[in-house]
């Protein structure tokens, strides 16, 4: 089967997918996320496309994963068997060259050396029967990484061998579906192959409604995360106004934008919200397990003071730092930091001005015309979309009343259908309404497009 794409999946993973700190020689623990199996409940409900995209941004702040007990224990096997294996063909190697040493018909006397310097070897060197050296433990943590398909908008194929899937996509980890109905809900089951162990290590079923797909999947990705990161973690999401107010944790800043924080102890932890140098307020958040505890906060920044914008002439639309904030004259609040102000008037040149809280409480502002001033871009494309509306205004109710005509000549022809009279009528007036109708139809295509260009110039 073809994996689903999704350019909203890669979208989402651009945006919400933290950074995570590099950990050298620390190998990543790759996890994946199936496409949907091609079964009829699938095909009958398209809504539930959206569920491994939906599944897959849940995930996105998790960084870690915790290696289980079993995971431990079948890592530490696997290099002692492959230390083994490599003592045991060192061990060979060195056999086979003291026989060829031995065997060997020239030079008895270099041949009797190497062969006691081989065997003084081969005492020395642990062979596949023997002890090999220290194993070295496995890490406590391994940094965790979505599957490098996902940042494409791709889905892993859905697969009857999960074992192989892992193998070809290189995947530490992979989640599969199976999709039913039951009761008139949709019964949604959720399980992971992990590869490390070689089997299914996660299950977890859930019934939705088929128009409400976003609560299963957050009650599936509420499951999940203990299975992907190996231990029981809480989430922390905040709401803070100012959107752009920096956010620490345990005085741990988080990334711009970054508005969640994953945590795997169960414990109060410290936030900090500080939308400047000198605004800052202090919160304690208590994390639980299984659950997303959320903080909505506002910092408002000390106001210190008003400037009155005026401009000559008035009426100039007036941009604080790059957003609208009304027309000239007008009041502008402070709050212990420059502000850029530009100020447009049509016929006039942009006027820029850096506003400073110890500037005063007064700015003019004296607007310049504009080089060869005539109409603007703006006015030219009112003025067009305005004279294309007449001319849809005129041509319309024409068009319609050609239209009445000929629906009155039809009907009158089936009365009396010997009348001649009756019949010309009808296809002159269907003549009429034909040509009329493509006029209409022009004048609305030509008004549209004006319309595009009027909004574009507004813009």
């Amino acid at each position: 089967m073809i994996p689903r794409r999704s350019g909203a999946l890669a979208l989402l993973l651009a945006a919400v997918s933290p950074s995570v700190p590099a950990q050298e020689d620390v190998p990543g623990w790759t996890f994946g996320v199936a496409s949907l199996p091609a079964v009829p409940s699938v095909d009958r409900h398209p809504a539930l496309a959206q569920l491994p995209v939906l599944v897959i941004g849940r995930l996105a702040d998790l960084e870690v994963r915790f290696p289980t007990e079993e995971e431990v224990r079948r890592s530490l096997e696997r290099s002692r068997l492959a230390e083994v294996f490599l003592a045991g063909a060192a061990a060979a190697s060195l056999r086979d060259r003291r026989d060829a040493a031995a065997l060997s018909p020239s030079a008895p006397d270099e041949r009797s050396a190497e062969r006691r310097k081989l065997d003084e070897e081969l005492r020395k060197t642990p062979d596949a029967a023997g002890t090999p050296g220290t194993v070295a433990s496995p890490p406590a943590t391994r940094p965790l990484r979505p599957w490098e398909g996902h940042a494409e908008g791709r889905l892993v194929a859905a697969s009857a061998d999960p074992a192989g899937a892992c193998v070809r996509e290189k995947l530490d980890y992979l989640l599969l579906w199976e999709v039913g109905e039951a009761a008139g809900y949709l019964r949604i089951r959720l399980y992971g192959w992990n590869a490390a162990l070689g089997r299914e290590d996660f299950s977890y079923t859930t019934y939705a409604p088929a128009d409400d797909i976003p609560s299963a999947a957050e009650d599936l990705a509420q499951a999940l995360c203990r299975a992907v990161v190996g231990r029981p973690s809480s989430r922390l999401v905040f709401d803070v106004d100012p959107p752009e107010a920096r956010i620490l944790v345990d005085g741990r800043r988080l990334t711009p934008g970054r508005r969640s924080l994953r945590v795997y102890e169960e414990r109060d932890y410290s936030v900090s919200l500080e939308a400047g140098p000198a605004d800052r307020k202090d919160y304690s958040l208590r994390s639980e397990f299984g659950r997303d505890v959320r903080l909505s906060a506002r910092v408002e920044p000390e106001e210190t003071g008003a400037v009155r914008i005026e401009s000559d002439p008035p009426g100039a639309s007036l941009y604080l730092d790059g957003i609208w904030a009304g027309t000239t004259p007008g009041e502008v609040k402070l709050f212990g930091a420059p502000r850029v102000a530009r100020l447009y008037l049509p016929g006039y040149e942009e006027e820029f001005s850096v506003i400073r809280p110890e500037a005063g409480d007064l700015l003019k502002v004296s607007l310049r015309e504009a080089a060869g001033a005539g109409p603007t871009e703006f006015d030219r494309s009112k003025e067009r979309f305005y004279s294309a509306l007449g001319r849809l205004a005129v041509s319309l109710p024409v068009t319609l009343l050609v239209y009445g005509l000929f629906l009155q000549s039809e009907a009158l022809l089936r009365e009396d259908p010997a009348d001649a009279s009756f019949a010309s009528r009808r296809d002159i007036t269907l003549a009429v309404f034909s040509v009329s109708g493509g006029i209409t139809a022009g004048l609305l295509a030509g008004a549209v497009a004006r319309l595009s260009n009027y909004i574009q110039s507004a813009r």
